[in-house]
C-alpha cells in the first residue's frame, strides 16, 4: 500500500500527513502559550500523535478509496459495521510503558481524549473492537510506517477499563485537577485536530495589543488613567469594575488583557460592531475577531476581498482578540459532547464582560455558572460595566468565584466627581409636549421601551407642525438590515460630541449600550432604574454639566406601568423592580446626579433584601442550580438554547417586489454557484432585506394569511416573505393598508 493510509479524501492527505500537521499546531500552540494550567504537553502531544490510527481499519480506508476511485482492500470482516475511527485507535498506545510513567487518572484522561475525540453513537459492547483489532488492525499495522508511533508493544484488544461509561470523567465525581486535565487534554486535541484539517493555525500570537492601546491613547493627547493604571496593575486577577460612560473603559479592558488571549463581550451586535471598528481602526490593532450571528456578512461589508482562512480562524477562536457576543462562548455549560474546546480555550484566555445589566436573568445565571468553570480552568474575567446589580456579586461569591472589587472609578473635574446630568421626574406617560417646547438647535434622544411605543411617538412628532423643519429620525430593531445599518452610521453621525448639527432620534432601546453617541438631552420612559442610568449614558457622554438646565426627562407612567412592562412574561423587566425604580428615582427629581450617587442607587434597588421575592431573583438562583446540576453528554447540542429570544426573519412584501428581480438572481448563484464565496455574498446580499419579528407576530400573521411567498437561502432555509407594512422611515407595522381593508370584504 505504500503507506498510503488515508485521513481525508482532499488532496489525497494520509494519516501521517494529517498527524504532522497536528504535530506542526501543537508545537506553535506550545510555542504560544506554553504556560497553560492543568495542561500535561506531552500527554497531549501522545493523543495527537496517536488519535486517528484507528482510520487504518479496512472499511474506513474502502470508504475514502471508493470516494476517489481507487481499487478497495479485501474486507475480512464484511458481516460487522464501520466502526468510528475514534474507538479503535487507543489500541495502537503502548499501554504497558504508559501505565508505568501516569497514573490510573491520567491513563483515563489520555485514553478518553482519544476515544471520545469526536462525538458518535456509543458502542455498547467492546466485543467487536476485539475483533476489529485482531483480525483486521494488525494485519495493516506493520506496513503504517511513522517514526512517532512506538511499535515495541502489541496492539491491545482490551482498553475499556480506562473508557467504559460508567469511568468517564464527570466534574464533582473525579477531582478538580484529573477533571481539568481532561477537558484541556480533550478539548485542545480537538482544538489541534479541526486547525490541521482545515489548514489553519490553532492560533495567531498576541504581539502588541497592549502597545497599540498606549500607542492610541497618548496619541490622542490623553495620558492613563486611575482606571486604566489599575487594570495594568492587575492583570492577573478577576477583576469587577463599575466606572461611569466616557471614562475609558474599552481601553481599560484591552490593556487588562494585554498580549494575551481576549474574548470582549457585549449584549448587542450594533455595539460588537462598533468596539471591532475601533478595535481595528483607531487602536489599529489588526489581529480582532468579530464574532455574533453575523460575521460573514459583517466581514464582507468591510472587505469585499474577504480572505476565507480569517474567517474560518474566526470560528476556530484562532484570533487573539475577539469582539463576540455572550452566547458565541459559553454554551459550554450544558456539557454537550464537545464542550471540552471552548472551555479549555477560556482556560487560558482573558474574558471581559461589557454591559452585564442589560442581561436577563437567565443568562446572568448562565454566565455566574461559566465563570465558577472558566476560574477553575485557569481563566480570568474581568466584568467591566457603567451599572452593576448587586445581587449579581452575591451570587458569584456563593458560588465561590474570586474577584477584586467591586471597585468604582467615576470621571473627575478637578478633584470632584463629575455631574453631567440633572432630572426631572413626570408621572405621565410619555409625551411630546417638552420636545415641542424644547428642540430647536438641540440633539434630543428619545428612548421608549417597545417599537410600538417608538413608532407612536415618531408618527406625532412628524405630524406636529411646531417641529416643521426639525430632522426626525427614528431607530428600532425591525428595520431591514441595510436601513438599520444606514441609520446606525447615522445616528452615530449625529451623536459625534464635534458634530454641531441638531436633529430628533426616536430609539428603543438598541442604543441603550456602549454607543459612543453624545445628545443634549434626553426624554425616557422608566423601565429600570439601571437601564435609565445607561440610556442617560447616552447624553452629556463626556461633557460637564455647567448650566442649572435639566437634560434628562424621565417618564414613570400614569397609574400603569410603561410601555413593554407588565406581569406577563413578555414583559421587557420584573414588575418588582420597576416598582422600586420608580419610588427610587421619584425622590430625584429636580436634583442633579454624579455617577457615585448612581452606583449606590444602583446597588439599592437590586439588594437581595429587596429583590429575595422577586421574580428577577429567583430566575438567577433557579438557572444557576438548574445548569450546575447537568451531567455531561446528557444534552444534545442541537437542543442548547443559550438565548430565549424567538424571532423570525422575514422579509417585508413591498421590499420583495421592489427588488424582485435582484433577490431572483440572488436565489440563482445560491442554487447552481460552485464557488462558496460567491454562494455567501448572495446571501448576504439577500439578508439586507431581512428583518428580525417576534415570533408571536410571525404566527399572527400566518393564522391570518400574511405570508405570501418564501426566498430560497437554502435546502432547509427559507425565509417568509410578509404582507405587512413597511417603509425606511416606520419600519415594520402591522396596521391595516388599504389592500387589506378592501380584503376583509371579499
Amino acid at each position: 500500500m505504500n503507506n498510503l493510509f488515508l485521513a481525508k479524501t482532499k488532496d489525497r492527505e494520509s494519516i501521517v500527513e494529517h498527524t504532522k500537521e497536528l504535530l506542526f499546531q501543537f508545537n506553535r500552540l506550545k510555542s504560544i502559550y506554553p504556560n497553560i494550567k492543568y495542561l500535561d504537553w506531552e500527554i497531549l502531544r501522545i493523543a495527537c500523535i496517536y488519535h486517528d490510527l484507528g482510520k487504518m481499519n479496512t472499511k474506513f480506508q474502502n470508504k475514502l478509496y471508493k470516494k476517489m476511485g481507487l481499487d478497495e482492500l479485501k474486507d475480512d470482516l464484511p458481516e460487522i459495521e464501520e466502526i468510528p475511527h475514534g474507538y479503535l485507535s487507543p489500541a495502537f498506545l503502548p499501554k504497558k510503558k504508559l501505565q508505568k510513567k501516569y497514573s490510573e487518572d491520567e491513563l483515563r484522561v489520555l485514553y478518553q481524549s482519544i476515544y471520545y475525540h469526536h462525538n458518535r453513537p456509543k458502542l455498547e459492547n467492546s466485543d467487536v473492537i476485539k475483533r476489529i483489532v485482531k483480525e483486521d488492525l494488525e494485519k495493516w499495522r506493520d506496513l503504517f510506517e511513522f517514526d512517532e508511533i512506538d511499535k515495541t508493544e502489541k496492539l491491545y484488544q482490551s482498553y475499556s477499563r480506562y473508557v467504559n461509561k460508567y469511568r468517564r470523567i464527570i466534574y464533582g465525581e473525579d477531582e478538580n485537577e484529573i477533571y481539568y486535565k481532561y477537558i484541556l487534554t480533550k478539548g485542545l486535541l480537538n482544538k489541534l485536530d479541526y486547525s490541521a484539517s482545515a489548514h489553519i493555525p490553532v492560533e495567531e500570537p498576541n504581539r502588541d495589543l497592549f502597545q497599540k492601546t498606549l500607542k492610541s491613547i497618548e496619541d490622542s493627547g490623553y495620558k492613563l488613567n486611575e482606571l486604566q493604571q489599575y487594570m495594568i496593575k492587575n492583570q492577573d486577577k478577576n477583576n469587577v469594575i463599575i466606572a461611569s460612560t466616557g471614562i475609558g473603559k474599552t481601553e481599560a479592558a484591552l490593556f487588562w488583557i494585554g498580549n494575551n488571549k481576549g474574548f470582549f463581550t457585549l449584549p448587542l451586535r450594533v455595539s460588537i460592531n462598533a468596539i471591532y471598528d475601533r478595535v481595528k481602526d483607531k487602536i489599529g490593532f489588526e489581529h480582532v475577531a468579530l464574532l455574533h450571528s453575523d460575521t460573514y456578512s459583517e466581514y464582507l461589508k468591510r472587505n469585499d476581498d474577504l480572505d476565507i482562512d480569517y474567517y474560518e480562524k474566526t470560528k476556530q477562536f484562532s484570533m487573539p482578540l475577539t469582539i463576540c457576543t455572550l452566547d458565541q462562548l459559553i454554551d459550554f455549560i450544558f456539557k454537550y459532547e464537545g464542550f471540552e474546546l471552548k472551555l479549555a480555550t477560556l482556560a487560558y484566555s482573558k474574558l471581559v464582560i461589557d454591559e452585564i445589566q442589560m442581561y436577563s436573568p437567565d443568562m446572568i445565571g448562565y454566565l455566574i455558572v461559566a465563570l465558577k468553570y472558566i476560574t477553575e480552568a485557569g481563566g480570568r474575567f474581568s466584568i467591566v460595566t457603567a451599572t452593576l446589580p448587586q445581587i449579581i456579586l452575591d451570587f458569584m461569591k456563593e458560588e465561590e468565584i474570586e474577584f477584586n472589587g467591586p471597585v468604582t472609578y467615576c470621571k473627575k473635574e478637578k478633584g470632584k466627581v463629575q455631574i453631567r446630568h440633572k432630572i426631572e421626574v413626570i408621572e405621565e406617560d410619555i409625551n411630546i409636549n417638552h420636545v415641542v417646547e424644547n428642540w430647536k438647535d438641540k440633539k434630543v434622544l428619545i428612548i421608549v421601551n417597545t417599537v410600538k411605543k417608538a413608532q407612536e411617538i415618531y408618527d406625532e412628532l412628524i405630524k406636529n407642525d411646531r417641529l416643521s423643519g426639525a430632522n426626525i429620525n427614528l431607530l428600532h430593531s425591525r428595520f431591514i438590515k441595510k436601513h438599520r445599518a444606514l441609520k446606525e452610521r447615522e445616528i452615530l453621525k449625529i451623536g459625534d460630541k464635534d458634530n454641531k448639527e441638531s436633529g430628533i432620534w426616536v430609539t428603543t432601546q438598541v442604543v441603550e449600550a456602549s454607543l459612543d453617541i453624545d445628545f443634549d438631552v434626553l426624554y425616557t420612559e422608566l423601565s429600570d432604574i439601571s437601564g435609565l442610568f445607561q440610556r442617560m449614558g447616552r447624553v452629556y457622554r463626556s461633557r460637564t454639566l455647567k448650566d442649572d438646565v435639566t437634560n434628562v426627562y424621565v417618564y414613570t407612567g400614569k397609574d400603569k406601568y410603561t410601555s413593554g412592562v407588565g406581569n406577563s412574561d413578555k414583559s421587557i423587566i420584573d414588575p418588582k423592580i420597576f416598582q422600586l425604580s420608580k419610588e427610587a428615582i421619584k425622590e430625584l427629581s429636580g436634583q442633579k446626579l454624579d455617577e457615585e450617587l448612581k452606583m449606590k442607587i444602583v446597588q439599592r434597588v437590586y439588594s437581595r433584601e429587596k429583590l429575595e421575592e422577586a421574580e428577577y431573583y429567583k430566575k438567577i438562583r433557579d438557572t444557576i442550580n438548574k445548569i450546575k446540576n447537568i451531567r455531561e453528554f446528557e444534552i444534545e447540542k442541537a437542543d442548547v438554547k443559550l438565548r430565549n429570544i424567538l424571532n423570525v426573519s422575514v422579509v417585508p412584501m413591498c421590499v420583495y417586489y421592489k427588488d424582485i428581480d435582484f433577490i431572483k438572481e440572488c436565489e440563482n448563484i445560491i442554487k447552481t454557484s460552485k464557488d462558496k464565496k460567491e454562494r455567501e455574498l448572495a446571501k448576504n446580499d439577500i439578508k439586507d432585506f431581512i428583518v428580525d419579528i417576534p415570533l408571536y407576530m410571525f404566527e399572527e400573521a400566518r393564522r391570518n394569511g400574511r405570508i405570501v411567498d418564501y426566498i430560497e437561502l437554502g435546502k432547509f432555509n427559507r425565509i417568509p416573505v410578509i404582507d405587512y407594512n413597511y417603509s425606511f422611515e416606520i419600519g415594520l407595522k402591522k396596521d391595516l393598508n388599504e389592500f387589506d381593508i378592501e380584503r376583509q370584504f371579499l
